[in-house]
Formats: structure tokens, C-alpha cells, sequence
């Protein structure tokens, strides 16, 4: 027969798988509301009757509730990112979980996913991010010598921002770092490419789009996206939390690249 002291224990270490879960799913850039919902199903399926639990970017409080027994935990997040690679397995665990699961299972299956190396291997991604900014610039209206710079000052940034993130630098340096070197590599690109513009036959080139199309990848669409969906379920704190880490972000873009233009007099005016 279980002591109610093993049933506490029992529960205490469910209660931290559940929120290692949620803590993980915040890491990789989920909504606050869906690290709820997956939060919920992972503590039913490990035997407790009810979770309450309260989850902001910076941190998850949480209770549990095994019939006469109750824990509480509190959990603080620290690096907020963007990993849909880990977010689409996290998710699917939780959508999958079968009744009765044991905590050493999803303890395996948490370590699993959180030592799973990158999906793609770093300069396939450097070369993909590169690219896509680059295609961003012809679609702004450019031509070949701005999707050139674009891309080149792009790659030269998502080099740098996977280094940094791999030293784990605050997110706000990084970007600010990462702006002022696409800006200080595209730029001077594309205005040397654009002396070759006449013997090519092509038209004038337009700076700021290769500079703007660089810096793209700092965009942080997945704080912004995330942000629109925790106001749109009221959940106010983390909504406008998700859109001041957000803004920040943005920010710092500007102050990057700002700190280029200023420094050389360059113009994307």
C-alpha cells in the first residue's frame, strides 16, 4: 500500500516533468496558452486529477492535485527562442501521451528531444537565411547587385547570431551586434556592385533594400505571432510582455544599424 508521504514524493516528481515540459516548450518559442494545454495533458495522463497553472514568458507557477495531496512549484524561464524542430516533437509528445504514463518515460523522452542536435547543420542554415533575404530584396522591387549584398550581408549575420546564441549572449546584444554587421557588409556591397550597374545593363541600384533585406532575419516574427495569440486569449500579461520583447528586439535593429550609418555617413534614405 502507497504511504501517503510516496504519494506526495510521486507527485512532486510529476509536477516537475510537467513543468520541464512547459519550461522547454517556452524555450522554443511556444504560446503561453498552448504550454498550458500541454502542460494539462501531461499531468492527466501521468495520474493527477487537476493542474493549475499559470505560465509568462520569464516563468510557470503551477499546482497539482492527486486526491488528498497537493504540490506547488515555481519555475523561472530563462532564453526565450525559436525552435520548431523541438516545439513540433513537444507538442506531438503531449497530443500522444497514452493514460497511466510513468514520469521516468517522459523524463526519457523529455531528455531525448532537449539533447537532439540542430535539425540542419549550420551552414545549411546560414545558406538558407542568406538566400531568403536576399529573394526578400528582389521582391522589394531590386535587382541582381541588391539580392547579391542582401544575401551576403544576411550570411555574414546569421554567422555571427549562431555563434553568439551558442555562447549564450543576451538576445538583445546579439541583435544589435548581427544589424550592425549585415548593415556594414551590405551596404558598402552593394554601392561598389552598383559602378558595375552601367557596363551590366542594369538600372540603378537602391541601397536601402539591400540594407533593410539584410537585417530581416532579426525580425522577430515568432515573439509577435505568439504575442497576438496570448492577447487574443486574454491573456493579457504575457501577451504584452511577448510584444515589449518584441519591440525591443526591433529596437535594437534600428540601434544597430543606426550605429553603421552614423559611424560612416552612409544614407538609406
Amino acid at each position: 500500500m502507497t504511504s501517503g508521504v510516496e504519494k506526495a514524493l510521486d507527485l512532486a516528481t510529476s509536477l516537475q516533468l510537467v513543468i520541464r515540459l512547459g519550461v522547454l516548450m517556452l524555450h522554443s518559442g511556444s504560446s503561453s496558452f498552448r504550454v498550458e494545454q500541454a502542460m494539462s495533458r501531461a499531468a492527466l495522463s501521468m495520474g493527477m486529477q487537476r493542474l493549475d497553472a499559470y505560465v509568462t514568458p520569464t516563468g510557470i507557477i503551477a499546482s497539482a492535485y492527486s486526491e488528498h495531496s497537493h504540490y506547488t512549484q515555481i519555475a523561472r524561464v530563462r532564453g526565450l527562442g525559436v525552435n520548431m524542430g523541438n516545439l513540433c516533437e513537444l507538442e506531438f509528445l503531449a497530443r500522444h501521451l497514452p493514460p497511466n504514463f510513468e514520469p521516468a518515460q517522459l523524463a526519457a523522452k523529455l531528455d531525448q528531444i532537449e539533447q537532439r542536435p540542430l535539425l540542419y547543420p549550420r551552414p545549411l542554415i546560414v545558406v538558407a537565411v542568406a538566400v531568403a533575404c536576399g529573394v526578400f530584396a528582389v521582391i522589394q522591387g531590386g535587382g541582381p547587385l541588391e539580392l547579391v549584398a542582401a544575401t551576403i550581408g544576411a550570411g555574414v549575420a546569421q554567422s555571427v547570431r549562431l555563434r553568439l546564441q551558442a555562447e549564450r549572449f543576451n538576445p538583445i546584444p546579439i541583435t544589435v551586434v548581427c544589424a550592425a554587421m549585415a548593415t556594414a557588409v551590405s551596404y558598402p556591397l552593394v554601392v561598389n556592385l552598383a559602378l558595375w550597374a552601367p557596363r551590366l545593363g542594369l538600372p540603378p541600384t537602391l541601397p536601402r533594400l539591400a540594407v533593410v533585406s539584410a537585417v530581416l532575419l532579426l525580425v522577430p516574427g515568432m515573439p509577435l505571432v505568439t504575442a497576438m495569440l496570448d492577447l487574443t486569449r486574454l491573456d493579457l500579461v504575457s501577451g504584452v510582455s511577448r510584444g515589449v520583447y518584441a519591440l525591443t528586439l526591433l529596437v535594437s535593429i534600428a540601434i544597430g544599424m543606426l550605429l553603421i550609418l552614423a559611424w560612416t555617413g552612409f544614407t538609406i534614405v
